[in-house]
Protein backbone atom coordinates (compact mmCIF):
# COMPACT_ATOMS: atom_id res chain seq x y z
CA UNK A 1 0.00 0.00 0.00
CA UNK A 2 1.25 3.49 -0.77
CA UNK A 3 2.44 5.70 2.06
CA UNK A 4 -0.14 7.97 3.63
CA UNK A 5 1.70 11.02 2.29
CA UNK A 6 1.56 9.67 -1.25
CA UNK A 7 -2.09 8.75 -0.80
CA UNK A 8 -2.96 12.31 0.24
CA UNK A 9 -0.80 14.01 -2.38
CA UNK A 10 -3.56 14.30 -4.99
CA UNK A 11 -5.98 15.77 -2.48
CA UNK A 12 -3.40 18.28 -1.29
CA UNK A 13 -2.82 19.29 -4.92
CA UNK A 14 -6.46 20.32 -5.24
CA UNK A 15 -5.99 22.72 -2.30
CA UNK A 16 -2.52 23.95 -3.24
CA UNK A 17 -3.32 27.67 -3.09
CA UNK A 18 -4.93 27.83 0.37
CA UNK A 19 -2.28 25.41 1.64
CA UNK A 20 0.54 27.51 0.19
CA UNK A 21 -0.87 30.79 1.50
CA UNK A 22 -1.69 29.30 4.89
CA UNK A 23 1.80 27.78 5.22
CA UNK A 24 3.37 31.12 4.20
CA UNK A 25 1.34 32.92 6.86
CA UNK A 26 2.41 30.27 9.39
CA UNK A 27 6.04 31.13 8.62
CA UNK A 28 5.25 34.85 9.00
CA UNK A 29 3.56 34.09 12.33
CA UNK A 30 6.69 32.32 13.53
CA UNK A 31 8.90 35.26 12.47
CA UNK A 32 6.61 37.70 14.24
CA UNK A 33 6.57 35.52 17.34
CA UNK A 34 10.34 35.38 17.44
CA UNK A 35 10.37 39.15 17.94
CA UNK A 36 8.23 38.94 21.10
CA UNK A 37 11.06 39.04 23.73
CA UNK A 38 13.07 41.76 22.05
CA UNK A 39 11.16 44.90 23.14
CA UNK A 40 11.63 43.86 26.77
CA UNK A 41 15.28 43.05 26.11
CA UNK A 42 15.71 46.52 24.56
CA UNK A 43 14.27 48.27 27.62
CA UNK A 44 16.27 46.18 30.09
CA UNK A 45 19.50 46.35 28.11
CA UNK A 46 19.45 50.05 27.29
CA UNK A 47 17.11 51.80 29.71
CA UNK A 48 16.97 49.95 33.04
CA UNK A 49 20.64 48.94 33.04
CA UNK A 50 23.73 50.72 31.70
CA UNK A 51 24.24 50.04 28.02
CA UNK A 52 24.90 51.66 24.74
CA UNK A 53 23.08 55.02 24.53
CA UNK A 54 19.99 55.21 22.29
CA UNK A 55 19.25 57.93 19.77
CA UNK A 56 15.98 58.65 21.57
CA UNK A 57 15.11 59.43 25.15
CA UNK A 58 14.51 56.66 27.66
CA UNK A 59 10.82 57.50 27.98
CA UNK A 60 10.42 57.39 24.21
CA UNK A 61 12.25 54.02 24.09
CA UNK A 62 9.92 52.59 26.74
CA UNK A 63 6.87 53.86 24.84
CA UNK A 64 8.14 52.43 21.56
CA UNK A 65 8.86 49.08 23.24
CA UNK A 66 5.34 48.97 24.68
CA UNK A 67 3.85 49.83 21.29
CA UNK A 68 6.07 47.22 19.64
CA UNK A 69 4.81 44.56 22.06
CA UNK A 70 1.21 45.46 21.17
CA UNK A 71 2.00 45.46 17.45
CA UNK A 72 3.74 42.08 17.67
CA UNK A 73 0.82 40.57 19.59
CA UNK A 74 -1.77 42.08 17.23
CA UNK A 75 0.15 41.11 14.10
CA UNK A 76 0.73 37.58 15.37
CA UNK A 77 -2.96 37.23 16.22
CA UNK A 78 -4.10 38.46 12.81
CA UNK A 79 -1.68 36.23 10.94
CA UNK A 80 -2.59 33.27 13.17
CA UNK A 81 -6.30 33.81 12.41
CA UNK A 82 -5.84 33.69 8.64
CA UNK A 83 -3.25 30.93 8.75
CA UNK A 84 -5.46 28.72 10.92
CA UNK A 85 -8.54 29.51 8.84
CA UNK A 86 -6.87 28.74 5.51
CA UNK A 87 -5.10 25.59 6.66
CA UNK A 88 -8.09 24.22 8.57
CA UNK A 89 -10.45 24.97 5.68
CA UNK A 90 -8.11 23.18 3.30
CA UNK A 91 -8.03 20.18 5.63
CA UNK A 92 -11.83 20.08 5.86
CA UNK A 93 -12.20 20.27 2.07
CA UNK A 94 -9.64 17.50 1.61
CA UNK A 95 -11.54 15.33 4.10
CA UNK A 96 -14.80 15.98 2.24
CA UNK A 97 -13.18 14.95 -1.05
CA UNK A 98 -11.84 11.78 0.57
CA UNK A 99 -15.25 10.89 1.99
CA UNK A 100 -16.91 11.30 -1.42
CA UNK A 101 -14.20 9.25 -3.13
CA UNK A 102 -14.42 6.44 -0.57
CA UNK A 103 -18.20 6.22 -0.99
CA UNK A 104 -17.97 6.30 -4.78
CA UNK A 105 -15.21 3.70 -4.75
CA UNK A 106 -17.25 1.37 -2.55
CA UNK A 107 -20.16 1.68 -4.96
CA UNK A 108 -17.89 0.45 -7.76
CA UNK A 109 -16.58 -2.53 -5.82
CA UNK A 110 -17.93 -5.90 -6.90
CA UNK A 111 -20.41 -8.10 -5.10
CA UNK A 112 -17.57 -10.43 -4.13
CA UNK A 113 -15.80 -7.60 -2.31
CA UNK A 114 -18.93 -6.58 -0.40
CA UNK A 115 -19.67 -10.20 0.49
CA UNK A 116 -16.32 -10.28 2.31
CA UNK A 117 -16.93 -7.03 4.19
CA UNK A 118 -19.29 -5.96 6.94
CA UNK A 119 -21.53 -3.00 6.25
CA UNK A 120 -20.99 -1.45 9.67
CA UNK A 121 -17.20 -1.54 9.28
CA UNK A 122 -17.35 0.04 5.81
CA UNK A 123 -19.70 2.70 7.16
CA UNK A 124 -17.20 3.45 9.93
CA UNK A 125 -14.48 3.94 7.33
CA UNK A 126 -16.60 6.52 5.49
CA UNK A 127 -17.65 8.35 8.65
CA UNK A 128 -15.48 7.82 11.72
CA UNK A 129 -12.21 7.00 9.97
CA UNK A 130 -12.49 9.96 7.61
CA UNK A 131 -13.29 12.13 10.64
CA UNK A 132 -10.02 10.95 12.20
CA UNK A 133 -8.24 11.69 8.93
CA UNK A 134 -9.82 15.12 8.97
CA UNK A 135 -8.39 15.67 12.46
CA UNK A 136 -5.04 14.46 11.15
CA UNK A 137 -5.11 16.90 8.24
CA UNK A 138 -6.39 19.89 10.21
CA UNK A 139 -4.10 19.32 13.19
CA UNK A 140 -1.10 18.73 10.95
CA UNK A 141 -1.72 21.88 8.96
CA UNK A 142 -2.89 24.24 11.72
CA UNK A 143 -0.98 22.94 14.76
CA UNK A 144 1.93 20.73 13.74
CA UNK A 145 3.49 22.88 11.03
CA UNK A 146 3.31 26.27 12.88
CA UNK A 147 4.63 24.78 16.13
CA UNK A 148 7.49 22.94 14.42
CA UNK A 149 8.44 26.15 12.62
CA UNK A 150 8.23 28.10 15.88
CA UNK A 151 10.50 25.65 17.70
CA UNK A 152 12.96 25.64 14.80
CA UNK A 153 13.01 29.45 14.70
CA UNK A 154 13.62 29.81 18.44
CA UNK A 155 16.43 27.26 18.39
CA UNK A 156 18.02 29.03 15.41
CA UNK A 157 17.95 32.43 17.15
CA UNK A 158 19.35 31.01 20.40
CA UNK A 159 22.19 29.30 18.52
CA UNK A 160 22.92 32.53 16.67
CA UNK A 161 23.07 34.50 19.93
CA UNK A 162 25.19 32.03 21.89
CA UNK A 163 25.67 28.49 20.60
CA UNK A 164 27.13 27.13 23.85
CA UNK A 165 24.40 28.63 25.98
CA UNK A 166 21.81 27.28 23.51
CA UNK A 167 23.15 23.74 23.98
CA UNK A 168 22.81 24.11 27.75
CA UNK A 169 19.27 25.44 27.36
CA UNK A 170 18.28 22.50 25.16
CA UNK A 171 20.14 19.81 27.11
CA UNK A 172 16.92 18.23 28.45
CA UNK A 173 15.30 18.03 25.01
CA UNK A 174 16.93 14.78 23.75
CA UNK A 175 15.58 12.76 26.69
CA UNK A 176 12.14 14.19 26.10
CA UNK A 177 12.37 13.39 22.37
CA UNK A 178 13.29 9.73 23.08
CA UNK A 179 10.35 9.27 25.46
CA UNK A 180 7.91 10.96 23.09
CA UNK A 181 9.16 8.99 20.07
CA UNK A 182 8.87 5.61 21.79
CA UNK A 183 5.47 6.45 23.24
CA UNK A 184 4.24 7.69 19.87
CA UNK A 185 5.11 4.40 18.17
CA UNK A 186 3.23 2.46 20.84
CA UNK A 187 0.39 4.97 20.66
CA UNK A 188 0.07 4.49 16.90
CA UNK A 189 -0.24 0.72 17.36
CA UNK A 190 -2.83 1.19 20.11
CA UNK A 191 -4.78 3.66 17.96
CA UNK A 192 -4.76 1.24 15.01
CA UNK A 193 -6.09 -1.52 17.27
CA UNK A 194 -8.74 0.85 18.62
CA UNK A 195 -9.94 1.85 15.14
CA UNK A 196 -10.22 -1.81 14.11
CA UNK A 197 -12.17 -2.58 17.29
CA UNK A 198 -14.43 0.44 16.69
CA UNK A 199 -15.17 -0.88 13.20
CA UNK A 200 -16.11 -4.28 14.64
CA UNK A 201 -18.42 -2.62 17.16
CA UNK A 202 -20.14 -0.65 14.40
CA UNK A 203 -20.49 -3.78 12.26
CA UNK A 204 -21.99 -5.81 15.10
CA UNK A 205 -24.37 -3.01 16.09
CA UNK A 206 -25.46 -2.48 12.48
CA UNK A 207 -26.04 -6.20 12.04
CA UNK A 208 -28.01 -6.50 15.27
CA UNK A 209 -30.24 -3.50 14.55
CA UNK A 210 -30.88 -4.46 10.92
CA UNK A 211 -32.00 -7.91 12.08
CA UNK A 212 -33.88 -6.69 15.17
CA UNK A 213 -37.00 -8.64 14.18
CA UNK A 214 -34.96 -11.86 14.21
CA UNK A 215 -33.30 -10.94 17.50
CA UNK A 216 -36.64 -10.29 19.17
CA UNK A 217 -38.43 -13.27 17.61
CA UNK A 218 -35.77 -15.74 18.81
CA UNK A 219 -35.05 -13.95 22.12
CA UNK A 220 -31.45 -13.27 21.11
CA UNK A 221 -31.20 -9.98 23.01
CA UNK A 222 -28.92 -11.36 25.72
CA UNK A 223 -26.45 -13.18 23.39
CA UNK A 224 -26.36 -10.14 21.10
CA UNK A 225 -25.80 -7.83 24.06
CA UNK A 226 -22.95 -10.03 25.30
CA UNK A 227 -21.35 -10.04 21.86
CA UNK A 228 -21.54 -6.28 21.42
CA UNK A 229 -20.48 -5.67 25.03
CA UNK A 230 -17.39 -7.82 24.48
CA UNK A 231 -16.46 -5.87 21.36
CA UNK A 232 -17.05 -2.57 23.16
CA UNK A 233 -14.79 -3.83 25.95
CA UNK A 234 -12.01 -4.56 23.45
CA UNK A 235 -12.45 -1.10 21.93
CA UNK A 236 -12.38 0.52 25.35
CA UNK A 237 -9.24 -1.38 26.36
CA UNK A 238 -7.45 -0.24 23.20
CA UNK A 239 -8.50 3.36 23.76
CA UNK A 240 -7.41 3.18 27.41
CA UNK A 241 -3.97 2.05 26.25
CA UNK A 242 -3.85 5.13 24.04
CA UNK A 243 -4.90 7.36 26.96
CA UNK A 244 -2.23 5.81 29.21
CA UNK A 245 0.47 6.44 26.63
CA UNK A 246 -0.69 9.98 25.96
CA UNK A 247 -0.68 10.76 29.69
CA UNK A 248 3.12 10.40 29.68
CA UNK A 249 3.66 13.36 27.43
CA UNK A 250 2.68 16.34 29.59
CA UNK A 251 4.77 15.37 32.66
CA UNK A 252 7.81 14.65 30.48
CA UNK A 253 7.52 18.01 28.69
CA UNK A 254 6.92 19.88 31.97
CA UNK A 255 9.96 18.21 33.54
CA UNK A 256 12.13 19.03 30.53
CA UNK A 257 10.90 22.63 30.62
CA UNK A 258 11.67 22.97 34.33
CA UNK A 259 15.15 21.47 33.92
CA UNK A 260 15.95 23.75 30.97
CA UNK A 261 14.62 26.87 32.73
CA UNK A 262 16.61 26.06 35.86
CA UNK A 263 19.80 25.50 33.86
CA UNK A 264 19.31 28.72 31.87
CA UNK A 265 18.63 30.73 35.03
CA UNK A 266 21.59 29.28 36.94
CA UNK A 267 24.16 29.35 34.16
CA UNK A 268 22.87 32.59 32.67
CA UNK A 269 22.74 34.50 35.94
CA UNK A 270 26.26 33.31 36.78
CA UNK A 271 27.55 34.48 33.41
CA UNK A 272 25.78 37.84 33.75
CA UNK A 273 27.39 38.38 37.18
CA UNK A 274 30.77 37.48 35.68
CA UNK A 275 30.22 39.93 32.82
CA UNK A 276 30.25 37.13 30.21
CA UNK A 277 26.61 37.57 29.14
CA UNK A 278 24.34 40.55 28.71
CA UNK A 279 21.23 40.64 30.86
CA UNK A 280 19.12 41.35 27.75
CA UNK A 281 20.38 38.14 26.12
CA UNK A 282 19.50 36.17 29.28
CA UNK A 283 15.98 37.61 29.17
CA UNK A 284 15.66 36.56 25.52
CA UNK A 285 16.76 33.02 26.41
CA UNK A 286 14.37 32.85 29.37
CA UNK A 287 11.54 34.15 27.16
CA UNK A 288 12.31 31.60 24.46
CA UNK A 289 12.64 28.71 26.92
CA UNK A 290 9.30 29.62 28.53
CA UNK A 291 7.72 29.76 25.09
CA UNK A 292 9.67 26.89 23.53
CA UNK A 293 8.08 24.13 25.57
CA UNK A 294 4.53 25.31 24.94
CA UNK A 295 4.65 24.24 21.27
CA UNK A 296 6.56 21.11 22.31
CA UNK A 297 3.76 20.27 24.75
CA UNK A 298 1.20 20.96 22.06
CA UNK A 299 3.10 18.66 19.70
CA UNK A 300 3.25 15.94 22.35
CA UNK A 301 -0.49 16.13 22.95
CA UNK A 302 -1.03 16.20 19.20
CA UNK A 303 0.47 12.72 18.94
CA UNK A 304 -2.85 11.15 19.97
CA UNK A 305 -4.78 12.80 17.15
CA UNK A 306 -1.96 12.01 14.73
CA UNK A 307 -1.77 8.36 15.80
CA UNK A 308 -5.52 7.88 15.48
CA UNK A 309 -5.47 9.75 12.18
CA UNK A 310 -2.66 7.59 10.79
CA UNK A 311 -4.45 4.39 11.85
CA UNK A 312 -7.67 5.64 10.27
CA UNK A 313 -5.84 6.71 7.12
CA UNK A 314 -4.49 3.16 6.74
CA UNK A 315 -8.05 1.81 6.78
CA UNK A 316 -9.34 4.45 4.37
CA UNK A 317 -6.49 4.03 1.89
CA UNK A 318 -6.97 0.28 2.09
CA UNK A 319 -10.43 0.85 0.59
CA UNK A 320 -9.31 3.40 -1.99
CA UNK A 321 -6.48 1.19 -3.22
CA UNK A 322 -8.64 -1.94 -3.54
CA UNK A 323 -9.15 -2.56 -7.24
CA UNK A 324 -12.74 -3.31 -8.34
CA UNK A 325 -12.94 -6.85 -9.64
CA UNK A 326 -15.57 -5.75 -12.16
CA UNK A 327 -14.62 -2.57 -14.02
CA UNK A 328 -14.50 -1.03 -17.47
CA UNK A 329 -11.72 -2.19 -19.72
CA UNK A 330 -9.53 0.57 -21.19
CA UNK A 331 -11.02 -0.05 -24.63
CA UNK A 332 -14.61 -0.63 -23.48
CA UNK A 333 -17.23 0.68 -25.90
CA UNK A 334 -20.58 2.35 -25.32
CA UNK A 335 -23.53 0.80 -27.12
CA UNK A 336 -27.07 1.94 -27.82
CA UNK A 337 -30.19 -0.08 -27.19
CA UNK A 338 -29.64 -3.77 -28.00
CA UNK A 339 -32.18 -6.41 -29.06
CA UNK A 340 -31.46 -8.64 -26.07
CA UNK A 341 -30.08 -11.98 -27.33
CA UNK A 342 -28.02 -13.53 -24.50
CA UNK A 343 -25.39 -16.25 -24.95
CA UNK A 344 -23.51 -18.06 -22.21
CA UNK A 345 -20.51 -19.83 -23.75
CA UNK A 346 -18.58 -22.37 -21.65
CA UNK A 347 -19.06 -20.25 -18.53
CA UNK A 348 -17.48 -21.37 -15.28
CA UNK A 349 -17.84 -19.90 -11.81
CA UNK A 350 -17.04 -21.07 -8.29
CA UNK A 351 -17.50 -19.60 -4.82
CA UNK A 352 -15.21 -22.17 -3.21
CA UNK A 353 -13.97 -25.64 -3.95
CA UNK A 354 -16.97 -26.89 -5.90
CA UNK A 355 -17.89 -24.96 -9.07
CA UNK A 356 -21.40 -23.55 -9.24
CA UNK A 357 -21.29 -23.32 -13.03
CA UNK A 358 -19.09 -25.57 -15.16
CA UNK A 359 -18.85 -25.33 -18.92
CA UNK A 360 -22.28 -23.68 -18.81
CA UNK A 361 -23.92 -23.04 -22.21
CA UNK A 362 -27.26 -21.31 -22.73
CA UNK A 363 -28.81 -19.13 -25.41
CA UNK A 364 -31.79 -16.87 -24.77
CA UNK A 365 -33.21 -15.50 -28.01
CA UNK A 366 -34.12 -11.84 -28.36
CA UNK A 367 -37.69 -11.25 -27.18
CA UNK A 368 -37.91 -14.70 -25.62
CA UNK A 369 -39.09 -15.47 -22.10
CA UNK A 370 -37.00 -18.20 -20.54
CA UNK A 371 -37.55 -19.65 -17.08
CA UNK A 372 -34.58 -21.10 -15.21
CA UNK A 373 -35.26 -23.56 -12.40
CA UNK A 374 -33.17 -25.90 -10.33
CA UNK A 375 -32.31 -26.94 -6.77
CA UNK A 376 -30.71 -24.76 -4.12
CA UNK A 377 -27.15 -23.75 -4.97
CA UNK A 378 -27.48 -24.75 -8.61
CA UNK A 379 -26.29 -21.31 -9.77
CA UNK A 380 -29.53 -19.69 -10.94
CA UNK A 381 -28.88 -16.34 -9.24
CA UNK A 382 -25.27 -16.45 -10.43
CA UNK A 383 -26.54 -16.71 -14.01
CA UNK A 384 -28.77 -13.69 -13.42
CA UNK A 385 -25.87 -11.66 -11.95
CA UNK A 386 -23.59 -12.47 -14.90
CA UNK A 387 -25.97 -10.86 -17.39
CA UNK A 388 -25.40 -7.34 -16.08
CA UNK A 389 -21.82 -8.00 -14.90
CA UNK A 390 -22.55 -7.78 -11.22
CA UNK A 391 -19.80 -10.40 -11.33
CA UNK A 392 -17.56 -11.72 -14.10
CA UNK A 393 -17.28 -15.37 -15.14
CA UNK A 394 -14.05 -17.02 -14.09
CA UNK A 395 -13.98 -18.80 -17.45
CA UNK A 396 -15.99 -18.55 -20.62
CA UNK A 397 -17.87 -15.61 -22.10
CA UNK A 398 -21.27 -13.95 -21.70
CA UNK A 399 -22.52 -12.15 -24.81
CA UNK A 400 -25.42 -9.85 -25.57
CA UNK A 401 -26.24 -9.49 -29.26
CA UNK A 402 -22.94 -11.25 -29.95
CA UNK A 403 -20.93 -8.68 -27.97
CA UNK A 404 -18.81 -9.79 -25.04
CA UNK A 405 -20.31 -7.98 -22.06
CA UNK A 406 -16.78 -7.39 -20.73
CA UNK A 407 -16.07 -5.26 -23.83
CA UNK A 408 -18.94 -2.88 -23.03
CA UNK A 409 -18.90 -0.03 -20.57
CA UNK A 410 -20.70 -0.94 -17.38
CA UNK A 411 -23.01 2.04 -17.71
CA UNK A 412 -24.17 1.17 -21.24
CA UNK A 413 -24.44 -2.55 -20.41
CA UNK A 414 -26.48 -2.07 -17.28
CA UNK A 415 -28.74 0.38 -19.06
CA UNK A 416 -29.89 -2.64 -21.08
CA UNK A 417 -31.00 -4.66 -18.04
CA UNK A 418 -33.71 -4.34 -15.41
CA UNK A 419 -33.46 -6.46 -12.28
CA UNK A 420 -36.11 -7.55 -9.82
CA UNK A 421 -34.35 -9.50 -7.10
CA UNK A 422 -35.82 -11.88 -4.57
CA UNK A 423 -34.33 -9.84 -1.74
CA UNK A 424 -35.97 -6.56 -2.66
CA UNK A 425 -34.26 -3.50 -1.14
CA UNK A 426 -35.77 -0.03 -1.20
CA UNK A 427 -34.03 3.25 -0.47
CA UNK A 428 -35.14 5.62 2.25
CA UNK A 429 -37.54 8.02 0.59
CA UNK A 430 -41.01 8.09 -0.92
CA UNK A 431 -42.75 5.44 -2.99
CA UNK A 432 -42.49 7.78 -5.97
CA UNK A 433 -38.73 8.26 -5.52
CA UNK A 434 -38.17 4.50 -5.28
CA UNK A 435 -40.05 3.93 -8.52
CA UNK A 436 -38.48 6.91 -10.29
CA UNK A 437 -34.91 5.78 -9.56
CA UNK A 438 -35.49 3.12 -12.22
CA UNK A 439 -35.33 5.91 -14.81
CA UNK A 440 -34.30 9.31 -13.42
CA UNK A 441 -36.15 12.11 -15.17
CA UNK A 442 -39.19 9.98 -16.02
CA UNK A 443 -42.46 11.85 -16.44
CA UNK A 444 -45.23 11.77 -13.86
CA UNK A 445 -47.49 9.83 -16.21
CA UNK A 446 -44.82 7.16 -16.76
CA UNK A 447 -44.30 6.80 -13.01
CA UNK A 448 -48.02 6.42 -12.39
CA UNK A 449 -48.34 3.93 -15.25
CA UNK A 450 -45.58 1.78 -13.77
CA UNK A 451 -47.22 1.98 -10.35
CA UNK A 452 -50.54 0.94 -11.85
CA UNK A 453 -49.14 -2.00 -13.82
CA UNK A 454 -47.25 -3.30 -10.76
CA UNK A 455 -50.31 -2.82 -8.52
CA UNK A 456 -48.50 -0.29 -6.34
CA UNK A 457 -51.47 2.06 -6.67
CA UNK A 458 -53.72 -0.49 -4.97
CA UNK A 459 -52.02 0.00 -1.60
CA UNK A 460 -50.60 3.48 -2.22
CA UNK A 461 -54.10 4.92 -2.66
CA UNK A 462 -54.96 3.73 0.85
CA UNK A 463 -51.99 5.55 2.39
CA UNK A 464 -52.43 9.14 3.66
CA UNK A 465 -49.73 10.55 1.37
CA UNK A 466 -50.19 8.18 -1.57
CA UNK A 467 -47.02 7.87 -3.65
CA UNK A 468 -45.36 10.48 -1.45
CA UNK A 469 -45.47 8.12 1.54
CA UNK A 470 -42.04 7.47 3.05
CA UNK A 471 -41.08 3.80 2.97
CA UNK A 472 -38.46 3.93 5.75
CA UNK A 473 -34.92 2.57 5.66
CA UNK A 474 -34.76 -0.48 3.37
CA UNK A 475 -38.53 -0.16 2.93
CA UNK A 476 -39.33 -1.38 6.44
CA UNK A 477 -42.63 0.56 6.46
CA UNK A 478 -43.97 -1.76 3.73
CA UNK A 479 -44.77 -5.44 3.70
CA UNK A 480 -42.66 -7.87 1.69
CA UNK A 481 -45.26 -8.06 -1.06
CA UNK A 482 -45.56 -4.28 -1.26
CA UNK A 483 -41.79 -3.88 -1.53
CA UNK A 484 -41.75 -6.43 -4.35
CA UNK A 485 -44.40 -4.53 -6.27
CA UNK A 486 -42.39 -1.31 -5.96
CA UNK A 487 -39.36 -3.14 -7.36
CA UNK A 488 -41.42 -4.46 -10.27
CA UNK A 489 -42.77 -0.96 -10.94
CA UNK A 490 -39.17 0.30 -11.00
CA UNK A 491 -38.25 -2.35 -13.59
CA UNK A 492 -41.32 -1.53 -15.70
CA UNK A 493 -40.41 2.15 -15.68
CA UNK A 494 -36.83 1.36 -16.66
CA UNK A 495 -38.14 -0.20 -19.92
CA UNK A 496 -34.98 -2.05 -20.94
CA UNK A 497 -34.61 -4.73 -23.64
CA UNK A 498 -33.63 -7.32 -21.02
CA UNK A 499 -35.62 -8.07 -17.88
CA UNK A 500 -34.23 -10.38 -15.18
CA UNK A 501 -36.77 -11.55 -12.61
CA UNK A 502 -35.30 -13.44 -9.66
CA UNK A 503 -38.35 -14.85 -7.85
CA UNK A 504 -40.39 -11.75 -8.82
CA UNK A 505 -43.63 -12.95 -7.25
CA UNK A 506 -42.24 -14.77 -4.24
CA UNK A 507 -43.86 -12.34 -1.78
CA UNK A 508 -47.20 -11.91 -3.56
CA UNK A 509 -50.42 -13.75 -3.05
CA UNK A 510 -51.83 -15.84 -5.90
CA UNK A 511 -54.23 -13.14 -7.13
CA UNK A 512 -51.59 -10.39 -7.13
CA UNK A 513 -49.18 -12.75 -8.86
CA UNK A 514 -51.59 -13.34 -11.71
CA UNK A 515 -52.16 -9.61 -12.08
CA UNK A 516 -48.42 -8.96 -12.12
CA UNK A 517 -47.91 -11.66 -14.74
CA UNK A 518 -50.63 -10.05 -16.83
CA UNK A 519 -48.99 -6.63 -16.37
CA UNK A 520 -45.64 -7.97 -17.49
CA UNK A 521 -47.32 -9.42 -20.56
CA UNK A 522 -48.43 -5.89 -21.51
CA UNK A 523 -44.88 -4.60 -21.76
CA UNK A 524 -43.65 -3.59 -25.24
CA UNK A 525 -42.76 -6.44 -27.57
CA UNK A 526 -39.15 -7.45 -28.18
CA UNK A 527 -38.20 -7.73 -24.50
CA UNK A 528 -35.95 -10.62 -23.44
CA UNK A 529 -37.00 -11.97 -20.05
CA UNK A 530 -35.06 -14.33 -17.81
CA UNK A 531 -37.23 -15.65 -15.00
CA UNK A 532 -35.86 -17.48 -12.00
CA UNK A 533 -38.97 -18.85 -10.40
CA UNK A 534 -40.51 -21.75 -8.52
CA UNK A 535 -44.21 -21.07 -8.97
CA UNK A 536 -45.72 -23.10 -11.76
CA UNK A 537 -47.91 -20.25 -12.94
CA UNK A 538 -44.81 -18.18 -13.65
CA UNK A 539 -42.85 -21.04 -15.17
CA UNK A 540 -45.63 -22.12 -17.51
CA UNK A 541 -45.87 -18.69 -19.14
CA UNK A 542 -42.28 -19.00 -20.40
CA UNK A 543 -41.57 -19.72 -24.06
CA UNK A 544 -38.89 -22.15 -22.93
CA UNK A 545 -37.80 -23.62 -19.65
CA UNK A 546 -34.27 -24.62 -18.66
CA UNK A 547 -33.44 -26.91 -15.77
CA UNK A 548 -29.99 -26.39 -14.26
CA UNK A 549 -28.24 -29.17 -12.37
CA UNK A 550 -24.59 -29.85 -11.52
CA UNK A 551 -23.56 -26.54 -13.03
CA UNK A 552 -24.99 -27.23 -16.50
CA UNK A 553 -28.28 -27.12 -18.36
CA UNK A 554 -29.80 -30.54 -17.86
CA UNK A 555 -33.01 -29.96 -19.84
CA UNK A 556 -34.32 -27.15 -22.02
CA UNK A 557 -37.42 -26.70 -24.12
CA UNK A 558 -41.09 -25.66 -23.96
CA UNK A 559 -42.60 -26.55 -20.55
CA UNK A 560 -45.19 -28.91 -22.09
CA UNK A 561 -42.59 -30.92 -24.00
CA UNK A 562 -40.32 -31.21 -20.98
CA UNK A 563 -43.24 -32.48 -18.96
CA UNK A 564 -43.98 -35.10 -21.61
CA UNK A 565 -40.30 -36.14 -21.67
CA UNK A 566 -40.71 -37.37 -18.09
CA UNK A 567 -37.26 -36.08 -17.08
CA UNK A 568 -35.96 -33.86 -14.30
CA UNK A 569 -38.63 -31.21 -14.84
CA UNK A 570 -41.33 -33.86 -14.56
CA UNK A 571 -39.76 -35.05 -11.31
CA UNK A 572 -39.86 -31.49 -9.94
CA UNK A 573 -43.50 -31.20 -10.98
CA UNK A 574 -44.23 -34.43 -9.17
CA UNK A 575 -42.56 -33.14 -6.02
CA UNK A 576 -44.60 -29.96 -6.27
CA UNK A 577 -47.81 -31.98 -6.65
CA UNK A 578 -47.01 -33.92 -3.47
CA UNK A 579 -46.37 -30.66 -1.67
CA UNK A 580 -49.66 -29.24 -2.91
CA UNK A 581 -51.59 -32.25 -1.64
CA UNK A 582 -50.14 -31.77 1.85
CA UNK A 583 -50.75 -28.04 2.27
CA UNK A 584 -53.56 -25.56 2.06
CA UNK A 585 -51.24 -22.97 0.54
CA UNK A 586 -52.48 -22.36 -3.01
CA UNK A 587 -48.97 -21.40 -4.18
CA UNK A 588 -47.27 -24.25 -5.99
CA UNK A 589 -43.49 -24.15 -6.09
CA UNK A 590 -41.07 -26.11 -8.23
CA UNK A 591 -38.15 -27.56 -6.30
CA UNK A 592 -36.00 -25.51 -3.98
CA UNK A 593 -33.79 -22.53 -4.71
Amino acid sequence: MRSIGAGLHDYAGQQRWPLTLGATLAVVEVLVGLAAPWPLALVVGHVLTPGEPLAISNSSAVLLAALAMLAIAGGAGLVDYWSTRLLSSAGLRMAAEIRVDVFNHLQRMSLQYHSRQRVGDLTTRITGDVDRMQDLLVQTLSVLIPNVLQVAGMVAVMVALDAGFALIALSATPLMAVVVFRSTRALTAAARSARTADGQVAAAASEGLSAVHLVQAFSLEIPMRRHVTGLIGESTASNLDAVRLQARFSPVVDLASAVSSALVLWVGATRVLDGQLKLSVLLVFLGYIATLYKPLKALAKLSTALSKGLAAADRVLDVLESEPEVRDRPDAVTVGRLTGRIDFEHVGYTYGREPVLRDFDLTIRAGETLALIGPTGAGKSTVAALVSRLMDPQSGVVRIDGLDVADLTLASLRSQVSLVLQDCVLLHGSLRANIACGRPGASESDIRRAARLALVDQFADRLPDGLETLVGERGTALSGGQRQRVAIARAILRDTPILVLDEPTSALDALSEQLIVHALDQLPAGRTTLIIAHRLSTVRRADRLAVIANGRIAEIGPPEKLLQANGLYADLIGAASVTRSRTVDPDVRVGLK
